[in-house]
């Protein structure tokens, strides 16, 4: 049984990224989601929001203009559940691996759709489920 309350976010500049992950979510069966499409919009809802998210996907872009230690804000953040941070350089993956959790992964992927959103999903809601095609 899908955990319809499950919250979740997706940080991307890139608008149609973002249409794309949800629809990708959404064809799961999953509908509370909170779209932003830059840094200040993430941080005022994970700073101040009234609700913590389930899963935060964000696109390392968002912070790469900033001095904002991303990884480290996702680590400290009380509102913020598993997070999946994409579309790394290559370069930035080895220092980033050696500091993460469970709770985070990161990847060189410019766009994490299918297997890697069920993936995802099974790990922030793992009950079994029936088989959507």
């Amino acid at each position: 049984m899908i955990n319809k309350a499950l919250r979740i976010m997706i940080a991307d500049p890139q608008h149609f990224q973002r249409l794309r992950l949800e629809r990708d979510f959404n064809q799961q069966g999953y509908y509370a989601i909170a779209p932003v499409s830059n840094l200040e919009e993430m941080l005022i809802l994970l700073e101040y929001g009234h609700t913590a998210f389930d899963l935060v996907l964000v696109n390392a872009n968002l912070a790469a203009d900033v001095r904002l230690d991303l990884l480290a804000f996702c680590l400290d953040s009380p509102r913020v559940g598993q997070v999946f941070i994409y579309d790394v350089p290559d370069a930035h993956l080895v220092r980033l691996t050696a500091k993460i959790n469970g709770r985070i992964a990161v990847s060189s992927v410019q766009l994490p759709e299918g297997v890697p959103i069920r993936h995802l999903l099974s790990i922030v809601d793992p009950l079994p489920r029936p088989l959507m095609h």
